[in-house]
């Protein structure tokens, strides 16, 4: 079941969307999602890509869900020239365990857990991609629409079946619902990744709610499961935030920063990558088999051992310890 608050959002009923972990000789490649006749309400939502409002009823809801005695009270940050404001932060001491300007991954909030950031055992590399699903708002030109899904998708099933866990952007689930359904389709992992994108520690407690609230909501309805993982964009996140997430039912994602240098003598491996652009999709295309040949590649998900990244109990993923789950739906 879903947290309280989305408990009457109502869930695709398709019968060509999966209800649990596909097998794998129902994953096909599709050139068109057209057949999944996926849709959802956009009046429903704040509008794409903008700074949803707080004044919402079920915003509001959630607000009253939420015990602020375990919210640390830390003011919103600054940005001066689209630049975080660290001026009076003390870096040192770092009291709010605020990424951003320490890389800080274990938070002081006694009840909240560490960040996941790496794969434990050597030799694994955690798949994942931020921005999705993608397909291009404006296009104009066919080259535009040349990388939209399933393409990558497609990809990644052509190349060993490979499986990844994607971090959607609430505004993209809503527009492009169809690709969302052909990821989950497909056995990837779905975790959220904010509404609009926004630095999230700048925002007020309201606003964080609405960010995640409508990216968890969107991804329901689109769907049908409800993550209990996120990552915050640009990795801004401190202990305000990730409890308001953490009591939202979510823990937080971040990544291995590491893993940038492309040293491929490193041991384990969580590099942030994105589908979010004809460009940066081509770099995943290309990089992937270097990666395959490198590194034992999996959903973050399975190389922590969590085998269930969704409220809805009867999801249950491969993991390292049990790589074969129970029998799959149909």
């Amino acid at each position: 079941s879903s947290p309280t608050w989305l408990n009457n959002i109502a869930i695709p009923t398709n019968h060509l969307l999966v209800q649990r972990y596909p097998k794998q000789v129902d994953i096909k490649p599709t050139t068109d999602l057209s057949y999944l006749a996926a849709k959802i309400d956009m009046s429903k939502y704040p509008p794409p890509l903008e700074k949803p409002p707080v004044d919402h009823p079920e915003i509001q809801k959630v607000m009253k869900d939420i015990d602020w005695t375990k919210v640390p009270n830390i003011a919103p940050r600054k940005v001066n020239n689209f630049v975080l404001d660290r001026s009076e932060y003390n870096t040192k001491e770092d009291p709010d365990c605020w990424w951003s300007i320490t890389t800080c991954k274990h938070p002081k909030v006694n009840y909240l857990p560490d960040d996941v950031y790496y794969c434990p055992r050597a030799g694994d590399w955690g798949l994942n991609y931020d921005d999705g699903p993608y397909k291009n708002w404006y296009p104009v030109s066919v080259q535009d629409k040349a990388f939209d899904q399933p393409r990558f998708y497609n990809y990644l099933l052509k190349n060993g079946n490979q499986k990844a866990t994607l971090f959607f952007v609430g505004s993209n689930v809503i527009k492009f619902p169809d690709a969302a359904q052909r990821a989950l389709n497909d056995g990837h992992i779905i975790c959220s990744h904010s509404w609009s994108h926004p630095q999230m520690t700048t925002l007020t407690n309201e606003e964080v709610i609405a960010q995640l609230y409508w990216t968890l909501r969107a991804i329901k309805e689109a769907v049908g499961v409800t993550p209990k993982c996120w990552r915050p964009p640009y990795g801004d996140v401190d202990d305000r935030v990730r409890a308001i997430a953490w009591q939202m039912g979510m823990r937080t994602y971040l990544w291995d920063q590491d893993s940038f240098d492309w040293n491929l003598v490193r041991k384990k491996i969580m590099q942030m990558e994105h589908e979010n652009s004809n460009v940066t999709i081509e770099m995943a295309e290309r990089w992937l088999p270097v990666i395959q040949k490198t590194f034992n590649v999996m959903p973050i998900h399975e190389c922590i051992g969590e085998a269930h990244p969704y409220w809805e109990e009867q999801w249950t993923y491969p993991t390292l310890e049990n790589p074969q789950t129970k029998k799959p739906s149909d």
